[in-house]
């Protein structure tokens, strides 16, 4: 008689790596780097996010894990639960998929009750969708906020340059003619604490919602193997920096946080950065570049500046599972984008 087990720990300090990971990267079909009990632990040290990561286990040997942490929803006194930021969250099962998926996802709907009105699920792969019949028995809905733009890099350079738009390889021929350069940069405490500060100047310029000096730094304190930095320079003087994570897990090297200098933007050192770090990872063996995510808007300005590098679109899918009335009462209305916006808000554009 199969004999599972349900436990709730909020910390993942207070799993065993080792097993946690096995899961994540061996035995599961869907799990990424940020699913890792390093990602999760320099989440946690960062922001101090309270977790309710939960595993299941078959007699006595660990089957199944899922992260997520309390996410307050801004402006009300409602919470739910969702992954880290930037992150995923997806029902990692090793074996005896059917009953373990039934035991995180009962474990799940025991969390969630009162203030905390639901839980958003946001898996790294497309390969969950073998989940999706099965979450929508148990009431989550499917939605598409963003895109992730990912490159396929299992080629030489010249095959993906050739499918750079051409507006892209001028540009790159007259930064080249200008004399821009890009190195990759050793990820060290220093190097990694200046790019926080550019990143940060970035981010604010934009208006938008990067990663925090704390979180970049606690990144670098528990998996500093897995990030790359990129810097390129215009005569000399530093012009942009790009910090990239591997994600051994799918075979994907992770274009995730930019940091430029707008005053050189006429030499096109942007340009440059992902040329370096789309060769590194096609002379890395990685299959692909992920862009990070992108509003689907063919307006906006990061969406076709991602486009013209030649990779293809791919929605970014999340189940959302609310139960509180409001929210039952928003989907049934159509009132998608109220939806939307409190998700964001929450979990943000990672």
């Amino acid at each position: 008689m199969t004999d599972l087990t349900t436990s709730v720990h909020r910390s993942i300090t207070e799993v065993k790596r080792g097993e946690w990971n096995a899961i994540v990267a061996q035995q599961s079909r869907t799990g990424s780097v940020f699913e890792r009990y390093e990602w999760l632990d320099a989440y946690e040290r960062a922001t101090g996010a309270d977790a309710r990561h939960v595993q299941v286990r078959k007699n006595g040997t660990l089957v199944g894990v899922h992260p997520t942490f309390v996410r307050p929803l801004p402006g009300t006194p409602f919470r739910f639960l969702g992954p880290a930021k930037p992150g995923t969250n997806g029902a990692l099962i090793a074996t005896d998929e059917d009953a373990v998926f039934a035991a995180l996802a009962d474990r799940m709907a025991d969390l969630t009750g009162g203030r905390t009105i639901g839980h958003l699920l946001r898996p790294a792969s497309g390969r969950s969708v073998r989940y999706a019949t099965r979450l929508r028995d148990r009431n989550y809905y499917p939605s598409v906020r963003d895109c992730q733009f990912v490159l396929d890099t299992d080629r030489p350079w010249d095959a993906v340059e050739s499918d750079l738009s051409q507006k892209k390889r001028r540009n790159l021929r007259k930064a080249d003619e200008a004399g821009v350069t890009a190195t990759d940069v050793p990820v060290t405490a220093d190097s990694v604490d200046s790019f926080a500060e550019r990143h940060a100047a970035h981010v604010a310029r934009l208006d938008g919602d990067g990663a925090s000096p704390e979180l970049l730094r606690a990144l670098h304190a528990t998996i500093g193997d897995r990030l790359k930095l990129f810097r390129t320079a215009v005569d000399g003087d530093p012009a942009g920096e790009l910090l990239a994570v591997c994600d051994d897990e799918r075979d994907s090297l992770f274009l995730l946080f930019p940091a430029y200098d707008p005053t050189n933007f006429e030499h096109f050192p942007s340009e440059v950065l992902y040329r370096a770090a789309i060769k590194w990872g096609i002379d890395n063996g990685y299959a692909t570049c992920n862009f990070g995510e992108t509003t689907p808007d063919f307006e906006d300005g990061t969406f076709a500046f991602k486009t013209a590098f030649g990779g293809r679109a791919v929605p970014t899918l999340r189940w959302e599972r609310i139960d509180s009335l409001v929210g039952r009462v928003l989907y049934l209305l159509g009132s998608d984008r109220v939806v939307a916006r409190l998700f964001r808000s929450a979990t943000g554009n990672a």
